[in-house]
């Protein structure tokens, strides 16, 4: 049983019923990204689209699980792609999920979300808010031109991802359909949100008094925080 079996069964039925719906896309990511890899600092004045911006739906998910559960190098798109989006904002969902071998879950979850947040491309501005789970692109008005799209964001986070040494498998869902669709997936991301909480306070305090933990429902009934627990004590012990 893993940290975030619960969450990416969540995300899988979602999937499933937009799949159902056919409102699904899914591409296959490339070996190469072929945008250019840039850091970009998108000022409003060149700003062409905003995903996630405040004022909309706005919504950041990172799950991993074992290596089987994921579909390697699969980019699913919900709702229009970035070129076909026809207004100025849109609401804004990404997944990224990642399978592998994750010994150490508290390395693991940093070094895999600091290359989600050291993804940079040419023309593409983000800017991601860990505590609230968000997140606010811009793309430039040139990289509209060009014609930026999912497949070429979703790419680059995936062999990104890959880099990291314990991850064998990475895929990636977008959502830009609706407000609403955004926001059903709220309920994987405050449980997974509670689960990372809950890790990082057992690694960063080393205290494992149970009784007197704000975490101590989640833990109780997450088998992977069971075992990072008696992990810990034992290393402590």
């Amino acid at each position: 049983m893993g940290l975030f079996d619960e969450q990416l069964a969540q995300v899988s039925a979602a999937m499933e019923g937009w799949r159902r719906e056919r409102t699904a896309r899914d591409f296959q990511a490339s070996v190469s990204p072929p945008w250019p890899v840039e850091s970009s600092l998108v000022l409003e004045e060149d700003t062409a689209l905003e995903l996630g911006n405040p004022a909309l739906a706005s919504l950041f998910l990172l799950l991993w699980g074992e290596t089987a559960d994921v579909e390697d190098g699969r980019i699913t798109l919900i709702g229009p792609d970035i070129p076909e989006l026809q207004e100025a904002r849109a609401p804004f969902a990404l997944v990224v999920i990642a399978g592998g071998d994750f010994a150490d879950e508290y390395d693991s979850y940093r070094d895999i979300r600091d290359a989600v947040y050291g993804t940079r491309l040419e023309g593409l501005s983000v800017r991601m808010m860990p505590s609230r789970q968000t997140i606010w692109c811009r793309v430039s008005v040139g990289a509209m031109r060009k014609g930026l799209c999912a497949a070429d964001i979703g790419s680059a986070l995936i062999d990104a991802i890959k880099e990291v040494e314990e991850v064998r498998a990475a895929e990636v869902l977008f959502v830009t359909s609706s407000v609403e669709d955004v926001r059903s997936l709220a309920r994987p991301a405050n449980g997974a949100r509670t689960v990372v909480d809950a890790m990082m306070k057992m690694y960063q305090e080393m205290n494992y008094d149970c009784d007197e933990c704000e975490y101590q429902e989640v833990c109780d009934t997450v088998m992977g925080l069971k075992k990072i627990r008696e992990k810990l004590v034992d290393r402590k012990g």
